[in-house]
């Protein structure tokens, strides 16, 4: 860390390419506050898009019935299994995305935490 002291002393190019990189810097945070954000509210891509997996099951299902796949209108029993089979993949999915979102919050509390910390030492004395 530099000193403004110390920062006044550099050449004019050293100050700009200095306060370039800590802009650089700022916004790099600031997209991933944006991400840690987005995440924690559910809208990242993994969020916005697990109702097309079971879409996607259920016409497989419905595809395997009317062409009599595997012979299940004689036993749609298996249709049962498939079911069962798509309802613990799906509660698989939930808990996965909500631990996922739980993460992202408290990644985002301890950013957040490690920023106001930051913010708290005497800038002042000290820049860069």
């Amino acid at each position: 860390m530099l000193t403004k002291a110390q920062v006044a002393k550099l050449p004019v190019e050293d100050q700009e390419a200095l306060a370039e990189f800590e802009a650089q810097i700022e916004l790099s945070k600031a997209r991933h506050r944006q991400k840690l954000l987005d995440q924690a509210r559910g809208l990242d891509r993994h969020s916005r898009y697990w109702p097309l997996y079971f879409f996607a099951v259920f016409m497989t299902f419905v595809g395997f019935y009317y062409i009599n796949f595997f012979h299940i209108q004689e036993k749609p029993s298996l249709l049962i299994f498939f079911a069962a089979m798509m309802f613990v993949n799906g509660l698989i999915f939930h808990i996965t995305r909500t631990n996922r979102r739980l993460d992202a919050f408290l990644e985002l509390l301890d950013f957040d935490r490690q920023n106001q910390n930051d913010s708290n030492n005497s800038k002042d004395e000290k820049v860069g």
